[in-house]
């Protein structure tokens, strides 16, 4: 555990760039800020910064927004799995989490 914290995770450094997106989106637009909310993919994190398995795009109109499985490591998709409008059920590629080769900054 890092009582000082200089190192920020990949995933809360791209969740920080999208909130400082949110922050600079004024309602001066005409669509209306929550629009432009849409646009961005906020990163899920877990709780020790990795990203989870399971990302998905926000929901819109109704729809359930697109979802996919990534390293939890990169947030780079896992090229074996889908992307689809629900549950991808990322669980199942474990396996080729284990095999694909890391990139560690």
């Amino acid at each position: 555990c890092f009582l000082a914290r200089p190192f920020q995770s990949a995933c809360h450094q791209e969740l920080e760039k999208v909130l400082e997106e949110v922050s600079k989106i004024t309602s001066e637009d005409n669509r209306g800020p929550l629009e432009n909310l849409y646009e961005l993919k906020f990163p899920n994190c877990d709780r020790h910064g990795l990203y989870n398995l399971k990302q998905c795009h926000m929901s819109t109109h109704g729809q359930r927004g697109e979802c996919w499985c990534v390293n939890p490591l990169t947030g780079v998709q896992i090229p074996a799995t889908p992307k689809v409008r629900g549950d991808p059920n990322c669980d199942q590629f474990q396996e080729e989490l284990k095999v694909m080769p890391t990139a560690t900054a």
